[in-house]
């Protein structure tokens, strides 16, 4: 029986912790669980319902926009929408427009209010706070990029950067050399060993993202590298690290996947019965070599759901 009691032990301190940190770029709100930046009046994402809770007694304090870009359609970057626009009714919501369509989804939404319901029962074990249900909401403004991978907003400059999810977008604020990609790049462990790959709808989209940020980190020397989880970093140096890292543990990780597969002989055109079998096999062997060995504190059930995604999408692509 593999142990993650070591994992839930660091989440849990991360939960317990909202914390508001000025930075040369702006405003850190949150913790590990989740960072949400505040850079030039504008919030990038919402995070869970109710870490969104804890974001409104903080940013209530403060000078901003009321305007929220949103990176992408998974439920800990936008779950906290609809507590934001009941306490900021002239709220205005950016994001990609196929966002707009995950609202029409039910599965979609099963999903969203499942997990994010999840993550705020937790979030209120340590913290009094009330109870809010997931609610669908509008996009003001949705991102099209089908005639320009890039757009410019305000004084934001927004990246489609598809791979992650088919709506993830980074967002790029020159003036601060500030880089806000979601998990588009992969998101490190606490201890800096690893970084965890993030292709949840395509690996060669994954990759080609991956490589279009890199170019624009290395050409402009982006210093404000501003992850979603566990960590941030505020030199370029640490960047450059993080890239090399993040590489090195791409490889191993889908390496390490192909050689599952082929250990349990899951085949591309399985039926969902034999590939739900065979996964879980998969699965246990991921836990062991990458969630216990690299203390990662993404919930189990997420972790879960990522890798079954990723497992597709290297059968469909790599084997």
């Amino acid at each position: 029986m593999i142990n993650i009691e070591h994992n839930s032990k660091i989440r849990e301190n991360y939960l317990k912790n909202f914390y508001v940190k000025e930075t040369s770029f702006g405003r850190v709100l949150g913790s590990p669980y989740t960072f949400l930046y505040l850079i030039e009046g504008f919030l990038f994402d919402a995070s869970v319902t109710a870490w969104a809770y804890l974001l409104v007694n903080e940013i209530s304090k403060l000078e901003w926009k009321k305007v929220v870009f949103l990176t992408h359609s998974h439920y800990d970057h936008l779950g906290g929408i609809p507590v934001l626009k009941k306490f900021f009714p002239d709220l205005k919501v950016y994001g990609h427009k196929n966002i707009e369509k995950v609202m029409e989804s039910k599965n979609a939404l099963e999903i969203i209010r499942k997990f994010d319901k999840l993550d705020s029962e937790e979030i209120r074990k340590y913290n009094k706070i009330g109870e809010f249900e997931f609610e669908v909401f509008n996009l003001d403004v949705a991102f099209d990029f089908s005639e320009s991978k890039e757009l410019m907003v305000d004084e934001v400059l927004a990246i489609y950067s598809p791979g992650h999810t088919k709506d993830t977008v980074a967002y790029y604020l020159n003036k601060y050399k500030a880089l806000i990609m979601a998990e588009s790049m992969g998101v490190p462990n606490y201890k800096f060993s690893f970084v965890l790959p993030e292709f949840l709808t395509s690996y060669n989209l994954y990759v080609s993202s991956y490589n279009s940020l890199k170019e624009l980190v290395l050409r402009e020397k982006v210093n404000n590298f501003l992850l979603p989880h566990i960590l941030y970093f505020e030199s370029f140096s640490d960047v450059r690290d993080f890239l090399k890292l993040s590489e090195e543990s791409l490889e191993l990780y889908v390496r390490s996947i192909i050689n599952f597969i082929d250990k349990v002989n899951l085949r591309k055109d399985c039926d969902e019965e034999e590939f739900n079998k065979k996964f879980t096999e998969i699965f246990n062997m991921m836990i062991e070599k990458f969630y216990v060995r690299y203390e990662l504190s993404q919930p189990i059930y997420g972790f879960e759901a990522n890798v079954k995604a990723q497992v597709k999408a290297v059968l469909k692509e790599l084997v």
